[in-house]
């Protein structure tokens, strides 16, 4: 109720017009011409219905004869779709490395497609470790694939640059992908490339949940790296820093099958309804 009686603030009717001349449209949406706003308002009295100024900046302001709340009700009608048809952007990551391989970084260009594709933007991550930043320009050639691998649907909105450990680059679809992303035929291609891409071994929610786990496993060695680092740099050898990096692989690798043993757990529910 209360933003109906805004939309009646919004617009001068009947007796409230205060222009001497008024353009009236009729209920049919023929235009009947410049008349005064006297004449107006009998005609409108004569057909029981209101004198609407829809258009008061137009010279003479626009009238249109109807009954208000039926106008009310059209325009409202109209809001409703309009917002309807908007589409929330959301931002989706993708995360390399400088050892991602070309298989990998197929897939991943692929996901980042679709991801535009579905009217989102991209940003993209490639983080570096260790000597890694030291060879900026491996990481250089491999963004450059990927937004070479995209280019015919985004724009690069950031351009990348490095942020701590890491390259970043922000793409956003460009307009025409925005106006097929709302297409039937483009969401079924979609769903048919994620499903290809699943029986080949990509699988979307799983480097999602791989790849925010990285996030906090870098966070928390970025937080204990100077103690630990100070304590143990002068009395560690080759051999003793070539065990570490091993065993941090053998607890990813693990974490990465427990993630997965969970998903499939979850999809298992979900499929036969299981509490």
């Amino acid at each position: 109720m209360s933003i109906q009686k805004n939309q009646q603030h919004q617009f001068r009717i009947n007796y409230q017009i205060r222009a001497p001349e008024v353009r009236v449209i009729m209920p049919d949406g023929t235009n009947r011409g410049v008349m005064s706003v006297r004449e107006a308002l009998e005609l409108a009295r004569s057909l029981q219905l209101d004198l609407i100024e829809v258009a008061p900046t137009a010279d003479p302001p626009v009238c249109r004869i109807m009954d208000f709340g039926r106008f009310l009700y059209e325009r409202e009608k109209k809001e409703r779709a309009a917002r309807k048809s908007q589409k929330l952007i959301e931002v989706k990551g993708v995360q390399l490395r400088p050892k991602t391989t070309d298989h990998d970084l197929s897939f991943k260009i692929r996901a980042a497609r679709r991801f535009l594709m579905e009217g989102n933007k991209v940003k993209l991550t490639l983080r570096l470790r260790g000597r890694e930043a030291v060879n900026l320009h491996v990481a250089h050639q491999m963004v450059e694939k990927f937004i070479a691998g995209v280019s015919d649907l985004a724009l690069v909105e950031v351009q990348p640059n490095i942020e701590g450990r890491a390259m970043i680059a922000v793409l956003a679809p460009t307009p025409a992908t925005l106006a097929a992303s709302r297409l039937k035929s483009t969401r079924q291609r979609i769903e048919a490339e994620r499903a290809a891409d699943k029986a080949a071994g990509y699988d979307e929610e799983l480097e999602e949940l791989e790849e925010a786990e990285e996030d906090e496993d870098v966070e928390q060695a970025s937080a204990q790296q100077p103690a630990s680092e100070t304590a143990q740099q002068p009395s560690a050898s080759q051999g003793e820093h070539e065990q570490v990096r091993r065993s941090k692989e053998e607890i990813a690798a693990a974490r990465k099958e427990a993630n997965r043993k969970k998903i499939a757990q979850k999809r298992a529910e979900e499929q036969f309804g299981l509490p």
